[in-house]
């Protein structure tokens, strides 16, 4: 009996010393194959590393997407809201290896209906990644491509 206790104790005890350090033992989906492109190795998408200026627009926004030649490139465009969140959600899970991608802020969205939205998935202070879209103002423009 000692010893079980003693056993499911000693599990108790580290679990809780990992604690949210523990989710940084995950896969590494994003890789940095050509300067200024984040890939993402599970889905074949590429993200824009950094950020635009500020928009203040949709009109703008999306101007600057479908502008840009990155990489070769030229078939950039807005991201969906819910593309935003895969991204940012997976930097939460640590699967970006010593990628390091500056997500603060607003940034626009292209939806498939043809309306943009400017927000910001906005993380909780839980140990557990959770985020909650907040509507913003101006933002800025993370393109991505497929």
């Amino acid at each position: 009996m000692k010893k079980s206790l003693m056993t499911c104790l000693v599990f108790i005890v580290a679990g809780s010393l990992i604690g949210c350090a523990g989710m940084s033992m995950t896969t590494v989906r994003y890789t940095q194959p050509t300067p200024g492109i984040l890939y993402d190795t599970n889905n074949g998408q590429m993200w824009q590393m950094e950020r635009s200026r500020r928009f203040k627009t949709y009109k703008e926004a999306k101007a600057f997407a479908e502008q840009l030649t990155l990489g070769g490139y030229d078939d950039w465009r807005l991201p969906t809201v819910y593309e935003l969140y895969d991204l940012n959600d997976l930097f939460d899970l640590h699967q970006n290896g010593d990628i390091i991608l500056d997500r603060e802020g607003n940034y626009w969205s292209g939806e498939k209906d043809g309306d943009g939205i400017i927000g910001a998935w906005a993380i909780s202070d839980q140990c557990d990644p959770s985020r909650d879209y907040e509507p913003g103002k101006a933002g800025y423009v993370r393109a991505v491509r497929q």
